[in-house]
């Protein structure tokens, strides 16, 4: 993924040449906005995507194009499952804040009470470490060598959490970094907290009272259903449904020391329930999660370091606030990774959309990626 205004403009110039051309010729589904769309999406050389859009908290139309897999040329449907990518990390605060409605647990409490044993920062050990810090990224918890190393020789989390390159300077919940191991730990924890994997209680807890058809658990997925994902430059395949789906094992048992590669980005589902979902954050279920969570869910509490774009951080929530994109502030979250750029967006009336792709050009404006730009330009209701 380019990082930064030179990076991004080196791969804006050799995109034209050397990326992979965009599959999305054609749009399905009926929009007032679809050209705009079919415009935005051969820009941005997206691969495939399905996209569900709504209006006052209720779904509308939804749009497909282009290719699930290029191999076999399997073209995108209204029911192909898509990885969201970081997206999972809204979700999973979602469950948090459900859990917190039943008065199962508070944000405010230590992760150590989570986990059994003792977490805190090296460089300032008596500093708090809450839940609510993991969320918002501002625990000093940090993606370090160590994390990285287990995609492929695996560690338990207590000895990631024990090593001192896994945190930052910085005192918890002062400063503002994004860490997908803080986002991953909230699985664990839950796991430990409940005694049922994060698979399970998210099944219980969200997806089934809300009608939601979505998994972490990708050996529960039909393989002729899920997308792959291509990385657009350089052009090569980023992520085999038939690959993982090969090498994964059921998430049924919990395992507090191993699951902190699920809740960041592990989670599977279709543009449609991604985006009532989101209608949830919006209100369309009251009570099912208290008018408190909802704004802490919705409240700031940071700044994105990125300043081409306004963006600041909640817990579980990306707040959008910048004229240049759109006239009123948007709520949402972006998921990048193995090509795929994804996206959900609403405003404060409930209109918004899921955005979920297969691939596309990975080049952003400050953190928000340029397709998702163009979509907002050409889906969110023009102000008057």
């Amino acid at each position: 993924m380019p990082v930064g205004n030179l990076k991004n403009t080196l791969y804006g110039l050799a995109l034209p040449v050397l990326g992979r051309k965009s599959g999305c010729r054609r749009v399905a589904g009926e929009h007032e906005s679809q050209a705009a769309v079919k415009k935005a999406l051969v820009k941005h050389h997206v691969v495939g995507a399905s996209i569900q859009c709504f209006e006052k908290g209720r779904l509308t139309t939804q749009l497909t194009a282009g290719y699930a897999s290029l191999e076999g040329k399997r073209p995108v449907e209204a029911d192909t499952v898509f990885r969201t990518a970081s997206i999972a990390k809204m979700v999973s605060a979602l469950l948090v804040f459900r859990l917190q409605s039943m008065g199962a647990l508070d944000v405010r409490e230590p992760v150590s009470d989570f986990l059994g044993y003792r977490v805190s920062n090296p460089h300032c050990p008596d500093a708090p470490l809450t839940l609510g810090m993991l969320l918002n990224h501002t625990s000093s918890i940090v993606d370090s060598p160590a994390y990285f190393s287990s995609f492929t020789d695996a560690v338990d989390l207590r000895t990631l959490l024990e090593d001192p390159r896994s945190y930052s300077r910085s005192v918890p919940g002062m400063h503002f970094r994004y860490s997908n191991l803080a986002a991953g730990m909230v699985g664990c924890m839950l796991e430990s907290r409940f005694g049922m994997s994060l698979e399970t209680l998210m099944q219980k807890e969200l997806f089934s009272p809300l009608g939601i058809q979505a998994t972490f658990d990708i050996t529960k997925l039909p393989l002729e259903k899920i997308a792959d994902s291509y990385r657009v430059l350089p052009r090569e395949k980023g992520f085999s449904a038939a690959q993982r789906m090969e090498k994964a094992a059921p998430l049924a048992e919990p395992d507090p020391r191993r699951h902190y590669l699920l809740a960041s980005g592990n989670l599977f589902l279709t543009a449609e329930m991604l985006a009532r979902l989101a209608l949830v954050i919006c209100g369309s279920h009251p009570g099912f999660i208290d008018d408190q969570c909802l704004s802490l869910m919705r409240t700031p509490t940071a700044d994105w370091p990125e300043q081409d774009v306004r963006m600041r951080h909640s817990m579980g929530l990306l707040q959008l606030e910048d004229p240049s994109v759109y006239a009123r502030p948007l709520w949402g979250h972006q998921g990048f990774a193995y090509g795929a750029v994804n996206g959900v967006f609403f405003d404060a009336e409930g209109n918004g959309f899921a955005a979920l792709n297969s691939g596309a050009a990975e080049r952003r404006r400050g953190h928000l990626a340029c397709v998702n730009e163009a979509l907002i330009g050409a889906l969110m209701p023009k102000m008057e």
